[in-house]
C-alpha cells in the first residue's frame, strides 16, 4: 500500500478569513468569470495546508526529483461554481480557477496509487480550452470532510436540476 505523501489540515472559514494571496486570486477569478460577489455568495469555504511528509531519496534527487512544496489551498463553493486557489509556499506563486458544478465529476484518489484525503475534480476550468482534472487538497479532519460532502451534494444537485 502506498504511503501518505502529505499531512493535510483543513479549516472551515469565510472568504474574508482566507490567506490574503488565496482570497485575492479567488476574488479576481470570480470577477473575471462574472460570478458576482463570491464572498457573500459562498455556501462553503475551506483552507487547507499541505505539508510534504518526506523528501525524495538520494536517487530521486540525482534524477531531478525536486521535493514537493508545502502548499496552501482554498476551495470556495458557490451556488453554481467551485473556486479553487493554490499557493506554492516555496515560490509564493498563486493560481486560481473556477468551474461549473453542473459540468463536474468529483472522484476520490485511487488508494492503490496514493493515500490522499483530497479529491480529483474533472471539468473545464476557467481559462482552459479543454476539460481536465485538478486535485483539490482537503484534510481528513472534520472541516475537510464536511467540505468534500458539501461539494459532492452540490454537484449532484446541479446535475439533477
Amino acid at each position: 500500500m502506498p504511503e501518505q505523501l502529505f499531512d493535510r489540515t483543513s479549516r472551515g472559514c469565510t472568504v474574508e478569513d482566507l490567506d490574503a494571496r488565496l482570497r485575492t486570486a479567488l476574488l479576481a477569478v470570480a470577477e473575471t468569470e462574472l460570478l458576482g460577489d463570491a464572498a457573500s455568495a459562498a455556501v462553503a469555504c475551506v483552507e487547507t495546508r499541505s505539508v510534504p511528509r518526506r523528501r525524495p531519496g538520494v536517487f530521486a534527487r540525482l534524477l531531478g526529483g525536486a521535493p514537493q512544496p508545502e502548499t496552501l489551498t482554498a476551495a470556495v463553493l458557490l451556488p453554481r461554481h467551485l473556486l479553487v486557489s493554490v499557493t506554492d509556499m516555496r515560490t509564493g506563486k498563486t493560481t486560481a480557477h473556477s468551474g461549473r458544478l453542473a459540468d463536474m465529476t468529483v472522484t476520490e484518489v485511487d488508494p492503490r496509487l496514493a493515500v490522499d484525503t483530497g479529491v480529483s475534480v474533472f471539468t473545464r476550468w476557467s481559462n482552459r480550452s479543454e476539460a481536465e482534472s485538478m486535485h483539490v487538497a482537503l484534510g481528513g479532519d472534520p472541516a475537510g470532510v464536511s467540505f468534500k460532502d458539501a461539494l459532492r451534494h452540490a454537484v449532484q444537485a446541479a446535475q439533477s436540476g
